[in-house]
């Protein structure tokens, strides 16, 4: 496929390496001559330099021929202006990265088809919802839901109290127990890997486990944790993030929010029905303890300033808070979180690209999702009628090292396959797959 990327920062570069991995044909353009230098040395890609909102630029980038524009600059009217520019050239796909809610709202008097935009793609309500699936399941580090959440992917960081340490996973819980559950993938270290019965559970790493959500409690049990349910969070920063969490979550459950600018934090209030709003800055510990922080089950530090949020998260868990979420946008801090005891990060850029990701890959693939911290994706296919893997047993077919079937979904039943499992047409099957093996598991699946 043909791909013009418009934004060479954060997404538009981690798009970039992404799916030039997955061998697409890709060009690139950015304004700034630092960041195309950077495309230039670290990619294999073609890079133009200029303003995107030019219709030379997008001839110069081969725009008239492609099949997909990611316009993912950090200016929406560029990014609309670019979709609007592609759509009369043709181009099959437009994706647009917009955070200002009035072009993309319901009653917006200029609809998506107006501005030549497929999928609007908002960063902030991304985030927000990462987080909110995440409070769900207060043990999980990550929490992805297929098959209206019948089936639940959990991440999973391994304590030194989990019972099943140093210990085979094809010996982890009886024979029954492994039907409804398998643990598709492994953070040790820094390497992930799709494991085997073979390999073990060792501590801090980061283990994520595929069940039925019924059998949650036992997954969880499994690894020495419990599904504890959240009453009362506080969230650090009053920004778009903060205030969507806020809103979003006080309906159902009791909310604190931090803000340390006072004209911010009065401006909060008065929007905010059910929210106590709290004026006060995040490294204060003694003044968020004032504000109620022993008391709170979870603690979310959603400030503009990573540094603020990894301390306050810090500094909550020190405390005793039982699930620390912090916003993390610098990619060289996300390998520390296992090991200094942050419970779950979100990324702006990882939710973006996902939600840009998962649009790409539609066809046979129903839904994807990025796993946060390793090179792995979790992608859902349906298995059509004329598909070669039906009818043969899963251990035939000839899957890469680097992929797994993790779960079968047939009708009402949920599968937890093996071997023998043989697929069926109609089929949802969902597979974890380690980044480089996606284009051979995309011809299996085609």
């Amino acid at each position: 496929m043909k791909i013009v990327i418009i934004g060479a920062g954060e997404v538009g570069f981690y798009l970039a390496k992404r799916l030039s991995g997955e061998k697409h044909d890709l060009v690139l353009i950015d304004t700034d001559p630092e960041k195309c230098a950077r495309v230039q040395e670290e990619l294999d890609v073609g890079i133009v330099q200029g303003n995107a909102s030019s219709q030379s630029v997008l001839r110069e980038a081969g725009l008239e021929s492609s099949d997909l524009l990611i316009a993912a600059s950090g200016v929406d009217e560029v990014n609309i202006l670019a979709c609007m520019i592609a759509s009369k050239m043709g181009v099959k796909r437009r994706v647009a990265r917009v955070r200002n809610p009035e072009y993309y709202h319901p009653s917006s008097i200029l609809k998506p088809q107006d501005l030549g935009v497929d999928l609007f793609i908002h960063p902030e309500e991304e985030v927000i919802e990462e987080i909110a699936r995440l409070l769900m399941r207060a043990s999980a580090s990550e929490v992805i839901e297929f098959e209206q959440g019948k089936i639940l992917l959990v991440g999973l960081k391994l304590d030194p109290n989990c019972p099943n340490l140093n210990k085979p996973l094809k010996e982890i819980g009886t024979e029954e127990e492994r039907r409804n559950f398998r643990v598709v993938a492994m953070l040790k270290g820094e390497k992930t890997i799709i494991p085997t019965g073979e390999d073990y559970f060792n501590k801090n790493d980061q283990v994520f486990v595929i069940t039925k959500r019924e059998y949650l409690p036992q997954v969880l049990a499994l690894t020495g944790k419990t599904d504890e349910k959240l009453e009362r969070i506080m969230i650090l920063g009053g920004g778009k993030i903060g205030r969507g969490l806020a809103e979003k979550l006080e309906k159902k459950i009791e909310v604190t929010l931090i803000e340390s600018n006072r004209e911010k934090s009065i401006q909060i209030a008065s929007q905010l029905r059910r929210t106590s709003v709290f004026q006060a800055d995040g490294t204060e510990i003694d003044t968020l303890a004032r504000e109620g922080l022993l008391n709170m089950d979870a603690f979310i530090a959603v400030t503009s300033d990573d540094e603020i949020n990894i301390l306050s998260c810090l500094l909550a868990k020190h405390l005793g808070i039982h699930k620390t979420i912090a916003l993390v946008n610098k990619q060289t801090y996300l390998p520390l979180f296992p090991v200094i005891g942050i419970d779950s990060t979100v990324n702006v850029r990882m939710a973006t690209a996902s939600a840009i990701l998962r649009f790409i890959r539609r066809g046979a693939i129903l839904s994807a999702a990025t796993l946060h911290g390793i090179d792995a994706e979790a992608i859902e296919f349906e298995i059509p009628k004329s598909n070669k893997l039906v009818g043969k047993p899963l251990k035939e077919l000839g899957f890469p090292k680097g992929a797994i079937v993790a779960a079968i979904a047939r009708g009402s039943e949920v599968i937890i396959p093996y071997g023998n499992t043989l697929m069926q047409p109609g089929d949802k099957a969902i597979v974890v797959v380690l980044h480089q093996a996606i284009p051979s598991i995309e011809k299996k699946f085609a």
